[in-house]
């Protein structure tokens, strides 16, 4: 993160009035905005979710979870630029902390670990069993 670059995400939610492609569209052109200015480490398309609530009288939305590089100064321009923009119902930028970041990393590196641990062929071991079992009694009636 050299540069005076920090981590953040971004959580946008569009009208359900754009529709799929229209939201998609809405979002390509965000996440081309952050490309300009940084790096987009990730894209999470949440989809269609109902609102706890109405938001300026509209019951749905499209939630997208964009994770980025940038400087600390291209937020606010972000910023401005959501809310002057026709379809954006409510955004959130949020500067992850790195230390949070690198500790994911390495709960999921462990996950991984763990999991191709569990991931034990059980009919090999089953059918080496049985060979040597077979090969066993062989061996000592010789």
């Amino acid at each position: 993160m050299a540069d005076g670059k920090n981590l953040y995400e971004t959580v946008i939610i569009t009208s359900a009035k754009l529709g799929e492609e229209g939201s998609q569209a809405l979002i390509e052109r965000f996440k081309a905005l952050i490309e300009e200015h940084g790096t987009v480490t990730s894209v999470d398309d949440w989809g269609k979710r109902r609102f706890a609530y109405p938001i300026q009288k509209q019951t749905e939305g499209y939630y997208t979870l964009i994770n980025f590089e940038s400087t600390p100064d291209f937020t606010a321009e972000l910023d401005r630029r959501y809310q002057i923009t026709d379809g954006i119902l409510r955004t959130l930028i949020v500067k992850r902390d790195p230390r949070h970041v690198n500790a994911q990393k390495a709960q999921k590196a462990q996950k991984a670990a763990a999991e191709e641990e569990g991931n034990i062929d059980v009919e090999a071991i089953a059918v080496e069993a049985v060979e040597t079992i077979q090969e066993a009694p062989a061996e000592t009636a010789e």
